[in-house]
């Protein structure tokens, strides 16, 4: 929202499609005024048409307001270029973050009939909702402007809509309430547009095309337009009745969609310099009931006299607490040019200055930087062959690993030929130096021994230990885990943990989890792999019975469970297996 701009000297022009009026104001008063009128198609609802050249035009109309180069300049949009559209912000933005919120969602929430648009809004408080009214345009249409002043060298320093300025100019000669509802119906010759202002804000702008540009034979007599009609009456008649119909339909928008609390149109308010203004109003006087009130062809502007048509001008020179401007902030030329360019001279001088006494010491920074451009080379050169002494290091270590294998997976297939029908091996892990760790359940005591005497026994593994049995209990139906520990050297048992189950609890039979630790020989598990090993050795798919080494040395005994209480608890078993004979 721009501030009000009204002090200084400002030029102001209203481009409409059968002419451009300009007048020329200092401190609120107006100078100097003027109008030429336009060739038909120059343009067309706002828009300058391509192939139509204002060059010639507007340095007239320039000339006839003796507009110096530099002079700043404020232009009234077209109304049908403009969209005006009542929007809700949400709680949760804050008021110097709308601008940026707007720009978010334009395109994707708030969708327009236009991309990129140059917009502006002025910020409403109503029944504790944070609305605002936005003001919208193509970009591409006031670029066509922004660049015909650049051209004539005239700084373009606000762009505000047509109808907002008509208000404004009404509002400062007539006083509209500020509880009012107020109708503006600004008619000119080629288009009508209905402005509906409540409570002294915009509700709505409606902007229509009447007749063609082409349809008028357009004269500038005394700083005013002149229009002689070149149809036939048959297509006036259509035209006014639209321009009615069209006015029922905008009130009947208002009192059934925009209206609160049922407000109805309280004033209207005719302006415009349209040339059948008197037969549009007997027609509007028998077919509605609401006063209107006609806007004199003279008005009277800080005590000077001005035709009607130059209103939209007078109320860009009003001064107001908001103004609308739609120009972008990057495309507002300066205020002050020429005291810029002097304070950027300077600037240059004082800059250009300091770089000349700064010039002798540029070479001693110069032999600086090569003095540590050529240490860091060092420190670079030294870093490549550090990093080539640690690719070399890793490349002997990965060719040591590889020299010397790990045979894992044979290793663990020669201990499962020794398990029991239902054996498992709960956790094996192969470390450095080939030692192996591993935990394997067995059901029955006898059978872990057995396991532990083969192990003991294959030429393939050294220092076969075991270090540790464990009792596992399950109970099904509480789901509860009794665990106890048996010290290999005493054959103690050790408990850890005691559910007691209930009556109905169905308990299995125990098992024990032997935990190994053993070194495995390479050389034996490959030889075995390819049957080169010792006969006696395991075979895959070929069951044989344990052979116990008599001079073999054995640091682990195991005691099983047994309920002879005669048995010292101290002695250790023997690894020895008795056949006994089945009944």
């Amino acid at each position: 929202m721009a501030q009000a701009r009204r002090r200084g000297t400002y030029i102001y022009f209203n481009f409409t499609d059968v002419g451009i009026f300009g007048a020329v104001v200092k401190k609120g008063v107006i100078k100097r005024r003027g109008v030429v009128s336009l060739p038909p198609g120059t343009l067309q609802g706002g828009w300058l048409q391509p192939e139509a050249s204002l060059d010639l035009i507007f340095d007239s109309l320039l000339a006839k307001l003796k507009v110096p180069r530099g002079s700043q300049a404020v232009l009234a949009i077209d109304g049908s270029l403009v969209l005006a559209r009542k929007l809700e912000i949400p709680e949760t933005v804050e008021t110097n973050q709308i601008r940026g919120y707007l720009f978010m969602e334009l395109g994707h929430s708030i969708v327009l009939p236009f991309e990129e648009p140059y917009f502006d809004y002025t910020l409403l408080e109503e029944d504790g909702k944070r609305e605002i009214m936005l003001y919208a345009a193509p970009n591409e249409a006031l670029k066509q402007y922004m660049e015909l002043f650049r051209k004539k060298h005239i700084r373009l320093v606000a762009a505000e809509p047509q109808p907002l300025a008509t208000f404004f100019g009404l509002d400062s000669l007539y006083e509209v309430e500020a509880d009012s509802n107020l109708l503006i119906w600004n008619v000119n010759a080629t288009n009508h547009q209905l402005i509906i202002i409540e409570d002294k804000v915009p509700r709505l702008i409606r902007s229509v095309d009447t007749f063609v540009a082409n349809a008028w034979e357009v004269d500038v007599i005394e700083d005013r337009l002149h229009y002689r009609y070149q149809s036939d009456d048959g297509n006036v008649d259509f035209i006014l009745e639209e321009m009615l119909l069209e006015f029922s339909r905008v009130l009947d928008f208002y009192r059934f969609s925009l209206a609160r609390d049922g407000r109805e149109i309280s004033r209207v308010m005719l302006t415009g310099d349209f040339p059948f203004q008197e037969e549009l109003v007997r027609r509007f006087e028998t077919n509605f009931d609401v006063r209107l009130e006609q806007v004199p062809d003279v008005l009277d502007v800080a005590g000077q006299s001005i035709p009607k048509a130059y209103l939209p001008l007078a109320g860009l020179a009003t001064s107001h607490k908001d103004r609308i401007n739609l120009l972008p902030d990057s495309d507002v030329a300066p205020k002050f040019p020429l005291v810029a360019s002097l304070i950027l001279l300077l600037f240059g001088g004082m800059i250009g200055g300091y770089l000349y006494w700064q010039t002798d010491q540029f070479a001693d920074r110069i032999e600086t930087a090569n003095n540590q451009i050529q240490i860091v080379r060092a420190l670079q050169s030294e870093s490549d062959q550090s990093a080539k002494q640690e690719v070399a290091q890793l490349k002997q270590t990965v060719d040591g690993l590889e020299a010397t294998p790990r045979p894992a997976v044979p290793a663990l297939e020669r201990i499962t030929r020794y398990l029991p029908e239902r054996g498992y091996i709960l956790q094996f892990a192969y470390g450095a130096d080939h030692l192996v760790t591993m935990n394997a359940q067995f059901e029955t005591l006898d059978e872990l021994n057995g396991f532990y005497r083969q192990l003991l026994t294959d030429t393939a593994f050294t220092g076969v230990t075991l270090t540790n049995v464990t009792t596992k209990t399950m109970n099904e139906q509480a789901e509860v885990v009794t665990s106890t520990t048996i010290d290999p050297t005493t054959g103690a048992e050790i408990p850890t943990t005691t559910i007691t189950p209930t009556d109905e609890t169905v308990t299995e039979e125990p098992r024990y989890i032997g935990q190994f630790g053993l070194t495995v020989v390479p050389a034996e598990v490959i030889k075995g792999e390819t049957n080169q090993a010792d006969p006696d050795a395991p075979k895959e798919d070929a069951a044989t019975d344990a052979v116990v080494d008599p001079e073999a040395e054995s640091t682990e005994t195991v005691e099983p469970p047994t309920t002879d209480t005669g048995t010292d608890a101290n002695e250790p078993v023997s690894t020895e297996v008795e056949e006994v004979e089945e009944n």
